[in-house]
């Protein structure tokens, strides 16, 4: 039999980077998470089952915020000229919206994608063990509709892809990219920041 090649085409990113000091980082984005909390515990609605989503932040009126951007603007420019390449000047690739979604016990995140943006992303200000991975659906609807029964998962037959939440990571993806996010079983709260790139 002649040799087999696999010309993987069409892939999605997934991109990950650890924040530099991201303990002194985080206990100032918790503190600063938990205080907007206290003053709407209502919060707002979206694909939050039993947890609680913040109002947008204001960027532009918060120290730690302004912080924890400057943290990763740097890599923002890199992912989308070098890795995805397109062509994009730094001064043009603006935060379109940022909240944050503490998940209690047993609350977890329907599956969900961001329209009207380019890159989303997730910071883990606050995961312990069993605290609910990130799920990433396949894109691509007609490889779901129809299969034989899959024997081995790999980055070809897999539907889904999992990620352990780990404090200071930072997770970016392109934003029509459906995820989800597993029942936190832990005692405790799981604290996420998103938000949306555009150009």
């Amino acid at each position: 039999m002649s040799e087999i090649k696999i010309h993987k085409f069409f892939p999605v990113p997934v991109f990950e980077q650890k924040l530099e000091d991201y303990k002194i980082l985080n206990n100032e984005l918790e503190k600063f998470i938990y205080d907007l909390k206290k003053k709407n515990p209502d919060g707002q609605k979206k694909s939050n089952a039993g947890g609680w989503h913040s109002p947008f932040f204001n960027i532009q009126e918060t120290d730690v915020l302004k912080k924890f951007v400057r943290s990763f603007q740097n890599s923002l420019h890199k992912i989308m000229s070098d890795h995805m390449g397109w062509q994009i000047n730094k001064e043009k690739i603006k935060i379109l919206d940022m909240w944050s979604i503490i998940n209690s016990k047993n609350t977890f995140n329907l599956q969900h994608n961001h329209p009207n943006s380019l890159i989303s992303a997730a910071y883990y200000v606050k995961a312990s063990k069993n605290s609910g991975k990130i799920k990433f659906f396949d894109p691509k609807e007609m490889k779901t509709m129809y299969h034989p029964p899959i024997k081995s998962f790999n980055e070809i037959s897999a539907e889904i892809i999992k990620l352990e939440p780990e404090e200071g990571k930072l997770l970016l993806f392109p934003s029509y990219l459906h995820h989800a996010v597993e029942e936190n079983l832990s005692d405790d709260d799981r604290i996420v920041i998103s938000f949306n790139l555009i150009c």
